[in-house]
């Protein structure tokens, strides 16, 4: 009798559980479904439930009913974002500065909303929210004339998440269902190293630099997909750019008493000061901030810049290309597979 009460009860729990994520996501739903991204983005604050952690769609718990419905209906949820706010992205360059600052407000507070539980697939939509401002952004900063007011306010919140090495160890182990990585481990080893010995752990050890399946950053594969090495890099590239390279950008702007897009080394070193160091990021634990001011300048006149969106598929990508990437990257999982016990 015991045991047919406890099935039942347990029964009763799973279908209570299902019908909470079941309102949820039909909200979240809700607020993401329309062709207005400004009033999607004041209806994502207003959503009376969290937005859950979303993992990958090969994550170790795949394969569960129960849980991979809902789970699949918040990354559905989490493309109508992203498709979303890829069209609103083109509207910020004709924005005026106090707009653009509202603009980025906005879209800083529902990221705040998508990281109140890590996940494989909040960490995606909090990067595509912040590429979309700092890219932005980081073009103001070398127009001519006075850096507006709101700029800090920006680039401070910006900053006030930034992804780390324990954020990363999670991560992994977490979509794997094992502890892959020790963090105990790692944390006595160089930066490279450790980001090394976590790439190791997923079959790509070089992450954080090139990634094998570099493809993946682009556009919405890494939500259709599990690819670790392409969130990652996008993650670890992201938190230099945010917590290194960009304060520095506005520092020099602030202090500098006459200033071109073109300005170099030696004249950023002048007014920075040539010893003055970034905080430490993902990507390295020492840097000069008058060196990232004139390599963040030198990216910001190229081509390359606009690309950090991911949005879109670089030129040099043909389909061609791409189709090779896939395949190799089919390979990849085979021989993974072979090895798995």
């Amino acid at each position: 009798m015991k045991k047919v009460q406890t099935f039942v009860l347990s029964a009763c729990a799973a279908l209570s559980a299902f019908g909470a994520d079941a309102a949820a996501l039909d909200n979240w739903r809700q607020a993401v479904s329309t062709n207005d991204f400004k009033r999607a983005l004041a209806a994502a604050k207003a959503v009376p439930e969290e937005w859950p952690a979303v993992r990958s769609v090969k994550h170790a718990g795949a394969g569960d009913a129960e849980s991979d419905l809902p789970q699949a209906g918040f990354r559905d949820v989490a493309r109508v974002f992203l498709l979303g706010l890829e069209q609103y992205e083109k509207t910020f360059r004709g924005m005026a500065p106090e707009a653009f600052c509202e603009a980025s407000d906005e879209l800083l507070d529902v990221r705040g909303r998508f990281l109140k539980h890590p996940g494989y697939a909040n960490y995606f939509l909090a990067d595509a929210i912040n590429r979309v401002i700092y890219v932005n952004l980081g073009e103001r900063l070398v127009l001519p004339g006075d850096v507006p007011a709101c700029y800090d306010r920006i680039v401070e919140r910006l900053a006030g998440f930034r992804f780390d090495l324990p954020q990363m160890v999670a991560l992994v182990n977490e979509e794997y269902g094992t502890n892959l990585v020790s963090m105990a481990e790692i944390k006595k080893l160089p930066l490279a190293c450790q980001l090394q010995t976590v790439g190791k752990a997923f079959g790509q050890e070089n992450f954080f630099f090139l990634p094998q399946d570099m493809h993946n950053t682009y556009r919405l594969r890494i939500l259709e997909k599990q690819s670790l090495s392409a969130l990652l890099n996008r993650l670890v590239i992201s938190d230099h750019i945010i917590g290194a390279s960009l304060p520095a950008l506005l520092d020099y702007r602030k202090k500098a008493s006459t200033f071109t897009p073109f300005d170099i080394y030696p004249q950023v070193g002048a007014v920075l000061g040539k010893e003055m160091r970034s905080p430490p990021t993902l990507w390295s634990d020492f840097s000069l901030a008058a060196s990232n001011v004139s390599d963040l300048l030198r990216e910001i006149q190229s081509e390359k810049w606009r690309q950090r969106l991911c949005l879109s598929d670089p030129p040099v990508f043909t389909e061609e290309f791409i189709e090779t990437l896939e395949r190799q990257e089919m390979e990849r999982e085979a021989v993974n597979r072979r090895k798995s016990p």
